[in-house]
């Protein structure tokens, strides 16, 4: 299969090297579908349903996800800068989408407000990130680089940072208990309480 369109079900489909750059695919499902090595900066999936997928090196740089639904999947080796995740579909009755990510670069990136219970990012790029107003308890962010990225009124409770640097997170005003720092890195989490440290 060398191309996708819309108003149409894909089931167990495995799509590899497509380019769809710039295209409107509208109220497709897609249902334990894998893409690989597959093309879709700045593509527009609207209305559309990504139930148990898997995508292995692709780039989704700035794509659209206006009232698309992501839920169960995995992205391996991903590019995936400059998305607003805010606009997909989030059923309120699914506080844990099962997302993760590994290895991907999710730069510039907006999950403003989401409740996203037991997100996966492992070994992610996650630079000037929004994550403000986010419910990410029992999230798993290990090894990832934070640099710029943006927390406030954040729920972090019981969230692994092992191995995490770059990050700017104010204990002051997020949710951080049972949350777990690795130890030269928690050292940051000291900044926003006006005190001096010395050695």
């Amino acid at each position: 299969m060398t191309q996708l369109s819309g108003n149409k079900e894909y089931f167990d489909d495995a799509f590899s090297r497509l380019d769809l750059s710039s295209a409107l695919i509208k109220d497709a499902i897609f249902e334990d579908c894998e893409f690989s090595h597959c093309n879709f900066t700045s593509a527009h999936f609207s209305r559309c349903k990504f139930i148990n997928c898997t995508f292995m090196h692709c780039n989704l740089s700035m794509m659209e996800i206006s009232g698309t639904r992501i839920n169960e999947s995995s992205f391996n080796e991903c590019k995936l800068s400059g998305i607003d995740w805010t606009r997909a579909y989030w059923p309120a009755f699914n506080v844990d989408p099962e997302l993760s990510f590994a290895k991907c670069i999710l730069t510039n990136a907006s999950f403003f407000g989401l409740t996203l219970q037991g997100l996966k990012l492992i070994e992610c790029k996650l630079h000037e990130v929004d994550f403000r107003e986010c419910d990410l308890s029992s999230a798993e962010i290990t090894g990832c680089d934070l640099a710029g990225s943006l927390f406030s009124n954040t729920n972090l409770r019981g969230a692994d940072f092992t191995d995490s640097w770059n990050f700017n997170i104010n204990v002051l005003n997020n949710l951080v208990a049972r949350a777990k720092f690795s130890r030269p890195e928690a050292v940051s989490l000291l900044e926003g309480l006006d005190i001096d440290l010395v050695d």
